[in-house]
């Protein structure tokens, strides 16, 4: 995903992490995530950063165009973000204002 790396530059050239990224039906189900997770379909990362906080990462995420975000706030997102590129879905991290 091309708009990760625009994100990583943005918080100023320093390493992303990615913590799952494309994940099978079992794996998928093992970690109990959603169903319908984009990470299904190879289009869905979470991420963190040691030397950014959840909430910059998320507000610079939406600033790259990515469609799905959920971050701090948002149900079992508390330390991580989830981006994923649909269009048009929309963003929730209240913890962070967005």
């Amino acid at each position: 995903m091309w708009k990760l790396e625009a994100l990583r530059r943005a918080l100023g050239d320093h390493p992303l992490t990615v913590t799952s990224g494309f994940r099978s039906r079992a794996c998928n189900s093992a970690v109990g995530g959603a169903s319908n997770s984009r990470h299904l379909y190879g289009d869905a990362a979470d991420v963190v950063s040691g030397s950014a906080s959840l909430c910059r990462i998320v507000q610079e995420a939406r600033n790259h165009g990515f469609g799905g975000l959920f971050g701090p706030g948002y149900p079992d997102h508390d330390d991580h973000i989830h981006t994923d590129g649909r269009s048009g879905f929309g963003w929730d991290a209240p913890n962070c204002g967005v």
